[in-house]
């Protein structure tokens, strides 16, 4: 991989992933540049459903990238330099293609479906995104053994469900989306209107709790994974959860309004999980 790219890779995952992009910086060199290069595979497509160029067909430029980043699997070279990049690392690390392309396809997903029936209905597509990614991530990590990706599934789930709950009113106002289940809504009583309308009702209130919590079950089940990690990766893999973690806190502290203001955990808090990391090794 070339410099160049990397130092492009690396700014995509400064500008679009800070907590994840801090993580990274306390993996050793050669992990740390393939993570960005992943990071940026994965970030562009995205980019591309959540804020597509205007005049352009998401659609269109999902599939071109898709068939894009098959020749360049097969071919091991790309005008693309993240493309030419990503291949160069699977290849390396031995990711299977057909992780990748279930990641794709979560994206081109993402276009077609807004309302998710059940939440196993929303793991399907959490199965192809943020699943997908934890899986090519632990190759890239190293593992003691394959049930290490069953760990890194379950946090990719947590991670991307705490995005959810983040980004209620940003992905129902600028895209259309709700992520919440929508048999989850109803059992609590919270209805579209009150969504539309950012309004933290008693029964949303309700509703966030329960899933903050499964959330939090979620995290606990994936930090009994971090173990089978090479030591080299343990201590990245674990601040990620935990600064993910700390916007369910944030959420909480905030008393559920995930409407009036975009939650986000302080930089200091960050820097206190950080120094904790090293005491407690």
């Amino acid at each position: 991989m070339s410099p160049a790219t990397i130092t492009t890779a690396r700014a995509i995952a400064a500008r679009y992933g800070t907590s994840y992009y801090r993580a990274t910086l306390f993996l050793p060199g050669a992990l740390r540049d393939a993570v960005f290069v992943l990071y940026a595979f994965a970030r562009l497509p995205d980019e591309m459903v959540d804020n597509p160029l205007p005049g352009s067909d998401p659609a269109v430029r999902l599939h071109e990238w898709k068939n894009d980043w098959i020749l360049a699997y097969d071919t091991k070279e790309s005008h693309h330099p993240i493309l030419a990049a990503t291949s160069e690392l699977f290849h390396h690390y031995h990711i299977p293609l057909s992780v990748s392309l279930e990641f794709i396809d979560a994206m081109i997903m993402d276009l077609e479906k807004t309302r998710y029936h059940n939440y196993e209905e929303l793991r399907t597509y959490m199965r192809g995104s943020a699943q997908a990614v934890g899986v090519m991530l632990t190759y890239i990590f190293g593992f003691k053994s394959d049930e290490a990706f069953f760990y890194a599934a379950a946090l990719g789930e947590a991670m991307q469900l705490t995005n959810f709950l983040r980004d209620v009113r940003e992905d129902y106002d600028e895209r259309g989306r709700i992520y919440l289940p929508q048999d989850e809504c109803a059992r609590f009583g919270v209805t579209e209107a009150m969504i539309a309308e950012h309004a933290p009702t008693p029964q949303f209130i309700t509703l966030m709790q329960h899933e903050v919590a499964r959330a939090r079950t979620l995290y606990r089940t994936a930090e009994l994974g971090i173990e089978l990690l090479s030591p080299q990766s343990r201590r990245a893999v674990r601040l990620a959860a935990r600064f993910y973690e700390a916007i369910l806190d944030e959420i909480e502290h905030a008393r559920y309004d995930v409407f009036s203001e975009r939650v986000r955990v302080p930089a200091w808090r960050k820097g206190s999980m950080i120094l904790r990391s090293y005491v407690s090794s």
